[in-house]
């Protein structure tokens, strides 16, 4: 084996330790929306604070991951002669062999998979938040749109009467 070969090799072994950090990184991911759309539907404020410290603790750890892979990036465009843009995982398991091509295929299809499953939670989370946002909504509005609540009251005789300046509760001290 030349030295390139031996770089790229080692190389793409960092990478594909990289990837695997990926693969658990989604899935966590993944699991905490949906914590999070349990959270949300039984009102756990508590549960929703210690997912909040998760999540950001998870993003400072994993920082050090992206970065590595922007390195092992550069140094392999560099040694396949091309942009860090151009090198993709299908780009790479196209030009190397053995092992590593397995492995590299391998991860990609575990990627895809894996994506596809958290595009599905993030929709399903997304949803969830869009109804609950809507539904704060009308309350907040019926609670304190003054004059447009269109309110109407009935007297002791059973009339009933309008009132377009009441609202559900009353702003002025």
């Amino acid at each position: 084996m030349n030295e390139q070969t031996m770089e790229i090799t080692g190389s793409v072994e960092d990478l594909v330790n990289v990837l695997k950090r990926d693969i658990s990184h989604i899935e966590y991911a993944s699991s905490k929306l949906n914590e999070l759309r349990g959270f949300v539907i039984k009102r756990d404020e508590k549960g929703l604070n210690r997912l909040l410290e998760d999540i950001r603790a998870e993003a400072k750890d994993y920082q050090a991951n992206e970065q590595r892979r922007g390195l092992i990036r550069k140094e392999l465009a560099e040694l396949f002669g091309c942009t860090s843009k151009e090198l993709t995982l299908s780009f790479l398991k196209n030009r190397v062999t053995g092992a590593a091509r397995a492995a590299i295929a391998e991860n990609q299809e575990r990627l895809k998979s894996l994506v596809s499953h958290l595009q599905v939670e993030y929709a399903s989370t997304s949803a969830l938040l869009s109804d609950c946002a809507r539904i704060n909504s009308a309350l907040l509005r019926i609670v304190f749109d003054r004059g447009r609540t269109g309110l109407v009251c009935y007297d002791s005789t059973g009339l009933a009467t309008r009132e377009s300046n009441a609202a559900f509760m009353n702003m002025h001290l």
